[in-house]
């Protein structure tokens, strides 16, 4: 990655953002695949589904950043530390979401595969307008 992104080398604004929403849902989908691999892993390792939980969003959000940058919001500029810690930031923030209502619907008795459909669907839509700020 570069450490400056050269200015007006950003997304095509031509994409249409239905083409976008398609394109985030395309990524979101692969991501929550990854998502529940690697939760599934953590907790087959002993880990509890609170911590394993935080593993997954981590490693979901490099994923998504990636694919989201190519695929969704066809960014020009190379990938810089600088875009990938805005992007990082602002997940942060739907990560607190997707967690918050994960750990809530996990320690109400729901399967942990509910908390993490809940939390994963209610955290993209609000993440979508972030990240398109950010990349597109």
């Amino acid at each position: 990655m570069t450490e400056a992104e050269p200015p007006g080398r950003r997304a095509d604004p031509r994409l249409p953002w239905a083409a976008q929403v398609g394109r985030f849902a395309l990524v979101g989908g692969l991501a929550f695949l990854l998502d529940a691999a690697v939760l599934w892993l953590t907790l087959r390792a002993g880990a509890s589904p609170y911590a394993g939980r935080i593993v997954s969003i981590a490693l979901s959000i490099v994923f998504t950043w990636w694919l989201n940058r190519r695929l969704t919001f066809a960014t020009a500029a190379p990938p810089s530390w600088r875009e990938f810690g805005a992007y990082g930031g602002q997940s942060l923030l739907g990560a607190a979401v997707n967690y918050t209502v994960y750990a809530g619907t996990v320690a109400a008795g729901a399967p942990v595969v509910a908390g993490l459909v809940l939390g994963t669907g209610i955290a993209s839509g609000f993440n979508f307008v972030r990240y398109r700020a950010i990349l597109g």
